[in-house]
């Protein structure tokens, strides 16, 4: 996946994190930005937009997930990995630190981050893992997962 999605129409640029709005900012921006894109099948759109990486650097916008349920639709959307393997070595690590121009929370402002980078809203939603499939956490792996995501739990809640 693409790690940037830079808007080329106000310049804005949020840093992909998975499971984490990044399926649906993608598919918004080749809509309105690049139609002539084809994105291949099975593959994630922001493998399709304009390559850039994150260096670092500060100005871009992130995009945050209650830990808890990023973590929860990540084993819903990788169910050929037991709940264990997934809390032993989890494919999608902590959020990337750094100095960001703007925080938006996954739950409630998505459509303000389409807003940031000049897409147009409502944000349709995409690859959503059906809630029936995430797996129900026991106190103990909820624990776990608290304690595997801590920085990104402090962050969370810092933004509530």
């Amino acid at each position: 996946m693409g790690e940037v999605l830079r808007s080329p129409v106000t310049g804005n640029a949020v840093l992909l994190t998975p499971r984490s709005g990044s399926h649906s900012l993608a598919s918004a921006a080749i809509t309105a930005w690049y139609p002539n894109t084809v994105v291949p099948d099975g593959q994630h759109p922001a493998g399709s937009l304009p390559p850039e990486s994150w260096n670092g650097e500060s100005g871009f916008g992130l995009i945050v997930r209650n830990p808890v349920e990023r973590f929860r639709s990540m084993v819903a959307h990788r169910p050929w990995r037991t709940l264990e393997e997934h809390l032993d070595a989890p494919a999608y690590g902590r959020l990337p630190k750094g100095t960001f121009a703007r925080y938006f929370r996954f739950e409630d402002q998505l459509n303000e981050a389409a807003e940031w980078l000049g897409l147009p809203t409502p944000l349709p939603q995409e690859d959503a893992t059906n809630e029936a499939d995430k797996p129900m956490l026991t106190a103990e792996q909820e624990a776990r997962v608290r304690g595997i995501y801590a920085e990104d739990i402090a962050l969370w809640e810092s933004l509530q």
